[in-house]
Protein backbone atom coordinates (compact mmCIF):
# COMPACT_ATOMS: atom_id res chain seq x y z
CA UNK A 1 0.00 0.00 0.00
CA UNK A 2 2.62 2.37 0.92
CA UNK A 3 4.75 0.75 -2.42
CA UNK A 4 2.00 2.18 -4.83
CA UNK A 5 1.30 5.28 -2.99
CA UNK A 6 5.14 6.37 -3.50
CA UNK A 7 4.32 5.44 -6.49
CA UNK A 8 1.27 7.60 -7.13
CA UNK A 9 3.14 10.89 -5.77
CA UNK A 10 6.15 10.34 -7.56
CA UNK A 11 4.30 10.31 -10.55
CA UNK A 12 1.79 13.26 -10.18
CA UNK A 13 5.35 15.40 -9.21
CA UNK A 14 6.54 14.57 -12.70
CA UNK A 15 3.26 15.43 -13.92
CA UNK A 16 3.52 19.41 -11.91
CA UNK A 17 6.71 19.71 -12.79
CA UNK A 18 5.74 19.71 -16.66
CA UNK A 19 3.55 21.98 -16.39
CA UNK A 20 5.48 24.09 -14.27
CA UNK A 21 8.41 23.81 -16.72
CA UNK A 22 6.05 24.69 -19.60
CA UNK A 23 4.93 27.82 -17.58
CA UNK A 24 8.30 29.05 -16.96
CA UNK A 25 9.58 28.79 -20.60
CA UNK A 26 7.12 30.28 -21.93
CA UNK A 27 7.10 33.03 -19.29
CA UNK A 28 10.65 33.45 -20.61
CA UNK A 29 10.40 33.36 -24.24
CA UNK A 30 7.05 35.79 -23.70
CA UNK A 31 9.63 38.24 -21.75
CA UNK A 32 12.31 37.95 -24.67
CA UNK A 33 9.66 38.79 -27.07
CA UNK A 34 9.05 42.12 -25.58
CA UNK A 35 12.62 43.50 -24.20
CA UNK A 36 13.28 43.16 -28.53
CA UNK A 37 10.51 44.55 -29.33
CA UNK A 38 11.28 47.15 -26.87
CA UNK A 39 7.73 46.98 -25.06
CA UNK A 40 7.62 49.15 -22.06
CA UNK A 41 4.48 49.57 -20.94
CA UNK A 42 2.77 46.52 -21.42
CA UNK A 43 1.33 43.62 -18.86
CA UNK A 44 3.47 41.44 -17.41
CA UNK A 45 3.55 38.08 -19.40
CA UNK A 46 4.43 36.60 -16.07
CA UNK A 47 4.23 32.50 -15.03
CA UNK A 48 1.17 34.02 -12.28
CA UNK A 49 -0.82 35.28 -15.42
CA UNK A 50 0.29 32.26 -18.06
CA UNK A 51 -1.22 30.32 -15.37
CA UNK A 52 -4.73 31.89 -15.03
CA UNK A 53 -5.25 30.54 -18.82
CA UNK A 54 -4.20 26.80 -18.04
CA UNK A 55 -6.68 26.53 -14.85
CA UNK A 56 -9.00 24.87 -17.32
CA UNK A 57 -6.18 22.57 -18.31
CA UNK A 58 -5.58 21.65 -15.24
CA UNK A 59 -9.26 21.01 -14.19
CA UNK A 60 -9.70 18.84 -17.07
CA UNK A 61 -6.44 16.37 -15.93
CA UNK A 62 -7.38 16.77 -12.08
CA UNK A 63 -10.94 15.08 -13.28
CA UNK A 64 -8.96 12.75 -15.55
CA UNK A 65 -6.24 11.79 -13.10
CA UNK A 66 -9.23 10.72 -10.61
CA UNK A 67 -11.15 8.86 -13.09
CA UNK A 68 -7.83 6.48 -13.89
CA UNK A 69 -6.70 6.48 -11.08
CA UNK A 70 -6.04 3.10 -10.76
CA UNK A 71 -5.36 3.19 -14.55
CA UNK A 72 -1.66 4.34 -14.41
CA UNK A 73 -0.42 4.03 -18.10
CA UNK A 74 -3.11 7.00 -18.99
CA UNK A 75 -1.04 9.51 -16.86
CA UNK A 76 1.04 10.15 -19.61
CA UNK A 77 -1.74 11.47 -21.60
CA UNK A 78 -3.28 13.91 -18.23
CA UNK A 79 0.87 15.15 -17.84
CA UNK A 80 0.53 15.93 -21.79
CA UNK A 81 -2.61 18.04 -20.95
CA UNK A 82 -0.79 19.51 -18.28
CA UNK A 83 2.17 20.85 -20.69
CA UNK A 84 -0.11 22.15 -23.46
CA UNK A 85 -0.94 25.45 -22.18
CA UNK A 86 2.64 26.32 -21.45
CA UNK A 87 3.58 24.46 -24.42
CA UNK A 88 1.55 26.55 -26.50
CA UNK A 89 2.67 29.90 -25.39
CA UNK A 90 6.26 28.80 -25.81
CA UNK A 91 5.97 27.50 -29.49
CA UNK A 92 3.79 30.85 -30.30
CA UNK A 93 6.33 33.01 -28.90
CA UNK A 94 9.43 31.17 -30.20
CA UNK A 95 7.46 31.16 -33.85
CA UNK A 96 7.33 35.11 -33.05
CA UNK A 97 11.04 35.67 -31.65
CA UNK A 98 12.61 34.02 -35.33
CA UNK A 99 10.10 35.23 -37.23
CA UNK A 100 10.03 38.90 -36.42
CA UNK A 101 13.53 39.18 -34.83
CA UNK A 102 15.52 36.36 -36.79
CA UNK A 103 16.59 34.12 -33.33
CA UNK A 104 15.81 30.79 -34.29
CA UNK A 105 17.57 29.63 -30.90
CA UNK A 106 14.19 30.45 -29.72
CA UNK A 107 11.97 28.13 -31.49
CA UNK A 108 15.02 25.24 -30.54
CA UNK A 109 14.02 26.09 -27.13
CA UNK A 110 10.19 25.81 -27.45
CA UNK A 111 10.71 22.66 -29.34
CA UNK A 112 13.23 20.85 -26.76
CA UNK A 113 10.23 22.05 -24.38
CA UNK A 114 7.86 19.57 -26.03
CA UNK A 115 10.72 17.49 -26.28
CA UNK A 116 11.35 17.54 -22.08
CA UNK A 117 7.68 17.68 -21.61
CA UNK A 118 7.10 14.12 -23.62
CA UNK A 119 10.19 12.25 -21.99
CA UNK A 120 8.49 13.51 -18.91
CA UNK A 121 5.44 12.06 -19.48
CA UNK A 122 6.49 9.11 -20.52
CA UNK A 123 8.51 8.65 -17.42
CA UNK A 124 5.40 9.22 -15.72
CA UNK A 125 4.53 5.87 -16.70
CA UNK A 126 7.81 4.58 -15.93
CA UNK A 127 8.26 5.32 -11.98
CA UNK A 128 4.35 4.59 -11.43
CA UNK A 129 4.34 1.32 -13.35
CA UNK A 130 8.27 0.19 -13.24
CA UNK A 131 9.91 -2.40 -11.47
CA UNK A 132 7.23 -4.63 -11.17
CA UNK A 133 7.15 -5.85 -7.61
CA UNK A 134 5.33 -8.24 -5.49
CA UNK A 135 3.35 -5.19 -4.04
CA UNK A 136 2.42 -3.82 -6.99
CA UNK A 137 1.25 -6.55 -8.62
CA UNK A 138 -0.80 -7.40 -5.76
CA UNK A 139 -2.66 -3.99 -5.79
CA UNK A 140 -4.71 -2.88 -8.08
CA UNK A 141 -3.08 -0.67 -10.37
CA UNK A 142 -2.87 -1.22 -14.20
CA UNK A 143 0.17 -2.55 -15.28
CA UNK A 144 1.24 -2.36 -19.07
CA UNK A 145 3.38 -4.99 -20.58
CA UNK A 146 4.55 -4.79 -24.43
CA UNK A 147 3.39 -7.26 -27.21
CA UNK A 148 6.35 -8.97 -29.44
CA UNK A 149 6.03 -8.24 -32.31
CA UNK A 150 2.48 -6.54 -32.74
CA UNK A 151 1.88 -2.83 -31.94
CA UNK A 152 -1.29 -3.91 -29.32
CA UNK A 153 0.08 -3.28 -25.73
CA UNK A 154 -1.21 -6.05 -23.11
CA UNK A 155 -2.79 -4.77 -19.58
CA UNK A 156 -3.32 -6.59 -16.52
CA UNK A 157 -6.13 -4.48 -14.42
CA UNK A 158 -7.70 -5.18 -11.09
CA UNK A 159 -10.17 -7.51 -12.27
CA UNK A 160 -9.36 -8.20 -15.81
CA UNK A 161 -6.85 -9.00 -18.59
CA UNK A 162 -6.94 -6.57 -21.44
CA UNK A 163 -5.55 -6.39 -24.50
CA UNK A 164 -5.82 -2.96 -26.17
CA UNK A 165 -4.24 -0.88 -29.11
CA UNK A 166 -5.21 -3.80 -31.49
CA UNK A 167 -5.96 -1.00 -34.31
CA UNK A 168 -4.23 2.18 -33.09
CA UNK A 169 -1.63 2.92 -30.88
CA UNK A 170 -2.96 6.52 -30.66
CA UNK A 171 -6.54 5.14 -29.94
CA UNK A 172 -5.60 2.48 -27.05
CA UNK A 173 -8.48 2.64 -25.17
CA UNK A 174 -10.68 1.43 -28.34
CA UNK A 175 -11.71 -1.63 -29.62
CA UNK A 176 -10.33 -3.24 -26.61
CA UNK A 177 -10.34 -7.17 -25.90
CA UNK A 178 -10.84 -8.20 -22.08
CA UNK A 179 -11.03 -11.25 -19.97
CA UNK A 180 -12.33 -10.88 -16.91
CA UNK A 181 -11.34 -12.95 -13.32
CA UNK A 182 -15.18 -13.98 -13.39
CA UNK A 183 -14.36 -15.68 -17.31
CA UNK A 184 -10.53 -16.80 -16.74
CA UNK A 185 -10.96 -20.61 -17.42
CA UNK A 186 -7.08 -21.02 -17.68
CA UNK A 187 -3.83 -18.70 -18.81
CA UNK A 188 -0.38 -20.15 -19.42
CA UNK A 189 2.68 -19.34 -20.86
CA UNK A 190 3.45 -21.66 -24.13
CA UNK A 191 5.72 -21.71 -26.45
CA UNK A 192 4.48 -21.68 -30.30
CA UNK A 193 6.61 -23.02 -33.21
CA UNK A 194 5.11 -22.14 -35.66
CA UNK A 195 3.24 -18.84 -37.14
CA UNK A 196 -0.43 -18.74 -36.52
CA UNK A 197 -3.22 -16.58 -36.60
CA UNK A 198 -5.33 -15.54 -33.77
CA UNK A 199 -9.14 -13.79 -34.31
CA UNK A 200 -10.98 -11.97 -31.87
CA UNK A 201 -14.57 -10.09 -31.92
CA UNK A 202 -14.60 -6.62 -31.37
CA UNK A 203 -17.33 -3.69 -31.77
CA UNK A 204 -16.15 -0.98 -33.92
CA UNK A 205 -18.89 0.10 -35.95
CA UNK A 206 -21.93 -0.66 -34.03
CA UNK A 207 -23.63 -3.76 -32.52
CA UNK A 208 -22.39 -6.25 -35.21
CA UNK A 209 -19.21 -7.49 -34.19
CA UNK A 210 -16.22 -7.87 -36.62
CA UNK A 211 -13.48 -10.47 -36.42
CA UNK A 212 -9.95 -9.05 -36.54
CA UNK A 213 -7.19 -11.28 -37.13
CA UNK A 214 -3.37 -10.29 -35.88
CA UNK A 215 0.02 -12.87 -36.78
CA UNK A 216 1.64 -15.00 -34.05
CA UNK A 217 4.81 -15.66 -34.56
CA UNK A 218 6.93 -18.41 -33.16
CA UNK A 219 8.13 -18.09 -29.49
CA UNK A 220 6.98 -17.58 -26.44
CA UNK A 221 2.84 -16.64 -26.00
CA UNK A 222 0.45 -16.58 -23.50
CA UNK A 223 -3.02 -18.61 -24.05
CA UNK A 224 -5.75 -17.30 -22.21
CA UNK A 225 -8.78 -19.39 -22.31
CA UNK A 226 -11.89 -17.31 -21.33
CA UNK A 227 -15.66 -18.51 -21.19
CA UNK A 228 -16.40 -16.42 -24.07
CA UNK A 229 -12.98 -15.60 -25.19
CA UNK A 230 -9.81 -17.42 -26.14
CA UNK A 231 -6.38 -15.13 -26.74
CA UNK A 232 -3.05 -16.13 -27.92
CA UNK A 233 -0.71 -13.16 -27.36
CA UNK A 234 2.67 -13.38 -28.57
CA UNK A 235 5.45 -11.94 -25.49
CA UNK A 236 8.91 -12.50 -24.59
CA UNK A 237 9.72 -15.28 -22.03
CA UNK A 238 10.47 -12.90 -19.28
CA UNK A 239 7.20 -10.22 -19.81
CA UNK A 240 5.26 -12.84 -20.14
CA UNK A 241 6.63 -15.02 -16.73
CA UNK A 242 5.87 -11.66 -14.92
CA UNK A 243 2.61 -11.31 -16.83
CA UNK A 244 2.16 -14.72 -15.96
CA UNK A 245 2.88 -13.68 -11.78
CA UNK A 246 0.66 -10.97 -11.47
CA UNK A 247 -2.14 -11.94 -12.84
CA UNK A 248 -2.30 -15.40 -11.00
CA UNK A 249 -2.16 -13.26 -8.08
CA UNK A 250 -4.74 -11.05 -8.73
CA UNK A 251 -7.06 -13.72 -9.61
CA UNK A 252 -6.88 -16.09 -6.72
CA UNK A 253 -9.18 -17.03 -5.19
CA UNK A 254 -12.03 -15.42 -8.25
CA UNK A 255 -14.76 -17.61 -8.97
CA UNK A 256 -15.25 -18.26 -12.82
CA UNK A 257 -18.59 -18.57 -14.12
CA UNK A 258 -20.08 -19.24 -17.39
CA UNK A 259 -21.83 -15.89 -18.10
CA UNK A 260 -21.31 -12.65 -16.11
CA UNK A 261 -25.04 -11.56 -16.40
CA UNK A 262 -26.36 -7.42 -17.08
CA UNK A 263 -28.59 -6.22 -15.04
CA UNK A 264 -31.52 -5.82 -17.72
CA UNK A 265 -34.16 -3.07 -16.89
CA UNK A 266 -36.51 -1.04 -18.88
CA UNK A 267 -34.43 2.37 -20.77
CA UNK A 268 -34.25 5.33 -19.15
CA UNK A 269 -35.19 8.38 -20.86
CA UNK A 270 -31.83 9.31 -20.94
CA UNK A 271 -30.53 5.93 -22.14
CA UNK A 272 -32.70 6.49 -25.28
CA UNK A 273 -29.34 6.95 -27.62
CA UNK A 274 -29.78 5.95 -31.28
CA UNK A 275 -29.32 2.33 -32.74
CA UNK A 276 -26.18 0.69 -32.49
CA UNK A 277 -24.63 3.45 -30.47
CA UNK A 278 -24.03 2.27 -26.98
CA UNK A 279 -22.54 -0.88 -28.39
CA UNK A 280 -19.53 0.55 -29.75
CA UNK A 281 -16.14 0.20 -28.21
CA UNK A 282 -14.50 3.18 -30.37
CA UNK A 283 -16.46 6.14 -29.51
CA UNK A 284 -17.22 7.78 -25.93
CA UNK A 285 -20.19 9.91 -25.44
CA UNK A 286 -17.33 12.61 -24.01
CA UNK A 287 -20.44 14.77 -24.87
CA UNK A 288 -21.96 14.38 -22.06
CA UNK A 289 -19.29 15.35 -19.53
CA UNK A 290 -19.52 18.85 -21.68
CA UNK A 291 -23.50 19.29 -21.38
CA UNK A 292 -22.67 18.30 -17.68
CA UNK A 293 -19.82 20.69 -17.38
CA UNK A 294 -22.58 23.71 -18.92
CA UNK A 295 -25.41 22.56 -15.74
CA UNK A 296 -22.16 23.00 -13.58
CA UNK A 297 -21.83 26.34 -14.40
CA UNK A 298 -23.90 27.93 -11.70
CA UNK A 299 -22.50 26.05 -8.85
CA UNK A 300 -19.02 27.55 -10.16
CA UNK A 301 -20.21 31.00 -9.92
CA UNK A 302 -21.70 30.37 -6.61
CA UNK A 303 -18.26 29.35 -5.04
CA UNK A 304 -16.29 31.61 -6.32
CA UNK A 305 -18.94 34.79 -5.19
CA UNK A 306 -18.53 32.62 -1.48
CA UNK A 307 -14.82 32.46 -2.16
CA UNK A 308 -14.61 36.65 -3.18
CA UNK A 309 -16.62 37.21 0.35
CA UNK A 310 -14.50 34.67 2.69
CA UNK A 311 -10.79 34.98 1.29
CA UNK A 312 -11.76 38.85 1.07
CA UNK A 313 -9.31 38.95 -2.61
CA UNK A 314 -9.51 42.18 -3.84
CA UNK A 315 -9.14 40.77 -7.71
CA UNK A 316 -11.81 38.36 -6.63
CA UNK A 317 -13.92 40.40 -5.42
CA UNK A 318 -13.75 43.03 -8.42
CA UNK A 319 -14.27 40.45 -11.01
CA UNK A 320 -17.37 39.26 -8.65
CA UNK A 321 -18.77 42.68 -8.20
CA UNK A 322 -18.53 41.60 -5.03
CA UNK A 323 -16.39 44.64 -3.31
CA UNK A 324 -17.68 46.77 -0.32
CA UNK A 325 -19.90 43.33 0.78
CA UNK A 326 -23.16 41.98 -1.08
CA UNK A 327 -26.56 44.30 -0.58
CA UNK A 328 -29.81 43.09 -0.42
CA UNK A 329 -30.52 42.75 -4.27
CA UNK A 330 -27.22 40.92 -4.57
CA UNK A 331 -28.14 38.55 -2.03
CA UNK A 332 -31.61 37.41 -3.45
CA UNK A 333 -29.26 37.01 -6.93
CA UNK A 334 -27.49 34.67 -4.79
CA UNK A 335 -29.98 32.77 -3.09
CA UNK A 336 -31.72 32.74 -6.76
CA UNK A 337 -28.30 30.97 -8.00
CA UNK A 338 -28.37 28.95 -5.50
CA UNK A 339 -31.49 27.10 -5.96
CA UNK A 340 -30.99 27.16 -9.44
CA UNK A 341 -27.33 25.55 -8.87
CA UNK A 342 -28.90 22.64 -6.56
CA UNK A 343 -31.36 21.92 -9.81
CA UNK A 344 -29.08 21.85 -12.57
CA UNK A 345 -26.64 20.09 -10.08
CA UNK A 346 -29.14 17.28 -10.13
CA UNK A 347 -30.41 17.26 -13.20
CA UNK A 348 -26.67 16.81 -14.26
CA UNK A 349 -26.49 14.11 -12.46
CA UNK A 350 -29.16 12.12 -13.33
CA UNK A 351 -28.82 12.74 -17.69
CA UNK A 352 -25.16 13.69 -17.80
CA UNK A 353 -22.72 11.84 -15.09
CA UNK A 354 -25.29 8.64 -14.53
CA UNK A 355 -25.55 8.63 -18.13
CA UNK A 356 -22.02 8.28 -18.88
CA UNK A 357 -21.22 5.61 -15.86
CA UNK A 358 -23.97 3.42 -17.65
CA UNK A 359 -22.03 3.68 -21.10
CA UNK A 360 -18.84 2.45 -19.45
CA UNK A 361 -20.07 -0.11 -18.12
CA UNK A 362 -21.67 -1.46 -21.01
CA UNK A 363 -18.48 -0.98 -22.84
CA UNK A 364 -16.43 -2.87 -20.15
CA UNK A 365 -19.39 -5.61 -20.58
CA UNK A 366 -19.01 -6.21 -24.06
CA UNK A 367 -15.00 -5.98 -24.19
CA UNK A 368 -15.06 -9.41 -22.04
CA UNK A 369 -18.15 -10.67 -23.54
CA UNK A 370 -18.23 -10.69 -27.58
CA UNK A 371 -22.02 -10.42 -27.48
CA UNK A 372 -24.36 -7.56 -27.12
CA UNK A 373 -26.05 -6.99 -23.51
CA UNK A 374 -29.27 -8.62 -23.21
CA UNK A 375 -32.05 -6.70 -24.61
CA UNK A 376 -34.86 -5.15 -21.34
CA UNK A 377 -37.84 -7.65 -20.92
CA UNK A 378 -40.89 -6.53 -23.08
CA UNK A 379 -43.80 -5.55 -20.99
CA UNK A 380 -46.21 -5.34 -23.56
CA UNK A 381 -46.42 -1.24 -23.42
CA UNK A 382 -44.35 1.63 -24.89
CA UNK A 383 -42.61 3.11 -22.20
CA UNK A 384 -43.78 6.40 -20.65
CA UNK A 385 -47.59 4.94 -21.96
CA UNK A 386 -49.73 3.22 -19.86
CA UNK A 387 -52.69 0.44 -21.61
CA UNK A 388 -55.68 -0.53 -19.41
CA UNK A 389 -56.54 -3.97 -19.48
CA UNK A 390 -59.68 -5.49 -20.38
Amino acid sequence: MFETFLRRVAGLALIVCAAVLALVVAARLGAWENTLAGRRHVQPTGVRSLAHGAVAFWVVTAVGLWWHRRRLPMWRVWARWAAFPGVFYAIFHGLQITGDHDRPIALLIAVGLVVACWALSEAVVLVTTRPVTRALAGSTLEIPFPVRGLKARLCVRADRLVLDSLVSRRKRSRDVVAVPWTAMRSIELIEVDQEMTCQVIIYADGDTGRPHTFDVSPGPALHVVGTARELLVPVTAETGATALEVVRARSAGVEVVERQPLAARPPRKHELRPPNWEFRTDSRPYILCVVGAFLLMPLYMLTMITLSVVTGSAELQDDWGTTGGLDQQYRVIVAGLGVVAVGFLHLAHRFCFKAFLDFMGNQDYIEAFPEPPPPPARTGTVPGKKRKKR
